[in-house]
């Protein structure tokens, strides 16, 4: 089964990733592509292919627990959204600034 979270360190770093994981993690997550067809395009094994998206997804891991790119967001949405409810009135303001985060 798919762990569909990291998708979301997937769109944080995938400009830091090395172009074939990369793709091949596109591909199986986002493109909801086989192991097998992505071997296929790729011109390798279903194997080689698992370990590329399973040691990408740990890079992803890693990436996380160092730069903490996804639990800074999330705190600073969280404060945007405590302050929406403290100051009605910069409501449209702060709602500006929660999608400019989350972008």
């Amino acid at each position: 089964m798919k762990d569909l979270s990291l998708c979301a360190l997937f769109d944080r770093y995938a400009p830091i990733l090395k172009p074939k994981p990369r793709e091949a993690f596109y591909l199986y997550y986002n493109e909801d592509l086989s192991l097998s067809e992505i071997a296929e395009l790729s011109g390798t094994t279903r194997q080689a292919v698992r370990d590329l998206i399973a040691r990408t997804a740990e890079e992803l891991k890693a990436m996380e627990a160092s730069l903490k790119l996804l639990q800074k967001e999330k705190a600073l949405v969280e404060y945007c959204e405590a302050l929406q409810a403290d100051f009605p009135k910069q409501s449209d303001a702060l709602e500006k600034l929660i999608a400019l985060i989350k972008e």
